[in-house]
């Protein structure tokens, strides 16, 4: 095969060939007698497709490759205008705009876009290091062409594998279920496996007419959202969301330790440093929610999960919406005037804590069966009145007491007498005390009581920053910069990636029947009304997220080195 000779070998002209004199041009009849026809006949599109342009003849296309100040879509890009409509908006169009539904769908599609363009160059760079690997590994080892045409068309292969995948839908059947580890009225959740990845996940399932007649859609788009915006440990991940015709599933980090009603009910009274630990975790966790512009407005013990190494993950995000749903408002109110004339029934600390001790022994899932979780909720989020993000606070104010006292501050032996402590909360809040000798080292500190008091306090007194919990004497041992990196005092054993021993067994009756009241709720769920007006497709848009692709467990490198194209470059959330 001829090759090209390298530049140094390139055969030189003649000097006589250089300065050879011109060849004497005719003129020809009909013609222009000039010598120059090429600015005479300027042939136009060549012009353009060398980047010049003529007086005469601007190139508009050009100019707009090039961004001249006139490209107005190329300025939009920049930033530096926009393409608002002239004149303003009409009332009817200004009121779509301030829609809530039509800004998240605005929002949804630019993140869809930003993802999709992200993927695709994350894909490309992936696919160029395999392509290096596969180059370096077969020159090293000095193929034969025969040899090397079989390795370069088995590579070729396993690069059409994963387009198909990045093409693929994701679909339930994709994960192999493992066990069932949770049970809500809306839904359940298992411990899956995807089957081409290994991933563990737990899958939560949830059935869309459900969602829709009990205007839970936006909850579960609004769990979807923070899921996906957050890459902070102290959130739950999510891997997946996808849908089908009936159901909508989130696929999330499975977290093996349970979650923390679990170990309290273990432990009962927290000693202070433990406690220390653990709230500090959970205020972390609280602020990276803050920061992304979300309330909870649901905290609980329930609400934290604890990870394989003993710490915390903030889960379960269904309230953290921008405003309540008006028929819960109504309902919280509604409970809270009924108890407005009732009498405040004083009891002991230890019969206070005595009460709640066997009210959890006989329903475990005592904070599933109370919509919104009073317990914990602030005062101007149950009157309906106006909140920030100090709400939280309050409610981390009564974890905090939980775990020092071992009974919630507001708890009663009855809803109805946890609704009038909630009406009274001045009243009713006082310091656990302890008069027998053994139980006196379960009095609060004052250092520990005074933390209490600034978190359960009105809400124009209330603390309201994570600047402000940090300060306080209670946690001058904390180190907030890397808590993560602090022993816990409680780490979980575990037999494998896929351990439930922390999670209730969805096959043993004795366990089941902790769920009677979850159970019984969504039978009240199934047997309410279907809504007249019909759900459209359009009301999960934005929903399904991740991507199909190969996992760690699989070998596509030239010679034969793991890939995982999901680890670094996965999503820009």
């Amino acid at each position: 095969m001829l090759s090209k000779p390298p530049a140094s070998q390139s055969p030189s002209i003649p000097e006589s060939s250089r300065s050879r004199p011109a060849s004497p041009t005719k003129n020809v009849a009909g013609l222009p007698q000039t010598s120059n026809y090429d600015s005479y006949y300027r042939d136009i599109r060549m012009d353009t497709a060398k980047g010049f342009t003529t007086t005469a003849t601007p190139d508009i296309r050009m100019q707009t490759a090039k961004a001249f100040p006139s490209d107005i879509m190329m300025e939009t890009a920049k930033g530096n205008r926009t393409t608002m409509k002239p004149g303003g908006f009409q009332l009817w169009e200004r009121e779509l705009l301030d829609n809530p539904e039509v800004k998240r769908k605005a929002t949804v599609a630019q993140l869809y876009f930003l993802d999709y363009y992200f993927q695709t160059l994350g894909y490309i760079h992936s696919r160029k290091e395999r392509r290096a690997i596969f180059d370096n590994d077969t020159a090293a080892r000095d193929l034969k062409p025969t040899e090397y045409a079989k390795e370069f068309k088995s590579y070729c292969g396993r690069e059409r594998v994963i387009l198909r995948r990045r093409r693929t839908k994701l679909k339930v059947d994709q994960f192999h279920i493992i066990a069932q580890v949770g049970q809500g009225g809306y839904g359940e959740v298992f411990l899956a496996r995807k089957q081409e990845t290994g991933e563990v996940c737990a899958l939560k399932k949830m059935r869309k007419r459900t969602l829709f007649k009990m205007d839970e859609i936006r909850h579960v788009l609004v769990e979807r959202d923070i899921l996906t915006a957050t890459k902070t440990p102290w959130l739950v991940r999510l891997l997946y969301a996808f849908q089908d015709p009936e159901f909508v599933y989130l696929a999330m980090e499975y977290v093996p330790g349970g979650d923390f009603r679990t170990l309290l009910n273990n432990s009962g009274v927290l000693k202070e440093e433990h406690a220390r630990f653990y709230i500090s975790e959970m205020f972390a966790a609280v602020n990276e929610l803050h920061k992304l512009g979300y309330i909870h407005r649901d905290l609980k013990p329930e609400n934290f999960l604890v990870d394989g190494t003993g710490h915390v993950k903030l889960t379960d995000f269904g309230l953290a919406t921008g405003a309540l749903n008006p028929k819960l408002i109504e309902s919280l109110k509604v409970k809270l005037d009924r108890v407005k004339d009732n009498q405040i029934v004083h009891r002991s600390t230890i019969e206070r804590r005595s009460i709640y001790r066997s009210i959890r022994n006989e329903d475990a899932r005592y904070a599933d069966s109370i919509v919104g979780s009073p317990d914990y909720m602030a005062p101007e989020v149950l009157r309906g009145k106006p909140y920030t993000h100090s709400v939280d606070y309050w409610s981390l104010g009564c974890i905090l007491f939980e775990f020092l006292a071992g009974f919630p501050p507001f708890s009663g032996s009855t809803p109805e007498e946890t609704w009038t402590n909630l009406k009274n909360w001045l009243t009713v809040l006082r310091r656990p005390e302890y008069d027998k000798p053994e139980d006196l080292v379960f009095n609060l500190t004052d250092v520990a009581w005074d933390a209490v008091t600034c978190l359960i306090a009105h809400s124009t007194t209330r603390y309201a920053s994570l600047g402000q919990v940090s300060a306080h004497p209670f946690f001058t041992l904390t180190k907030w910069d890397d808590l993560r990196s602090v022993r816990a005092p409680f780490v979980p054993a575990l037999d494998s990636e896929i351990d439930t021993g922390y999670y209730d067994d969805f096959t043993s009756v004795e366990d089941m029947a902790k769920y009677a009241e979850v159970k019984e709720k969504q039978r009240n769920v199934d047997a309410v009304k279907e809504k007249e007006e019909s759900f459209g497709r359009g009301v999960w848009v934005g929903f399904t997220f991740g991507k199909n692709g190969p996992g760690p467990k699989t070998g596509l490198g030239g010679g034969g080195g793991g890939y995982d194209e999901g680890a670094p470059l996965a999503t820009i959330f």
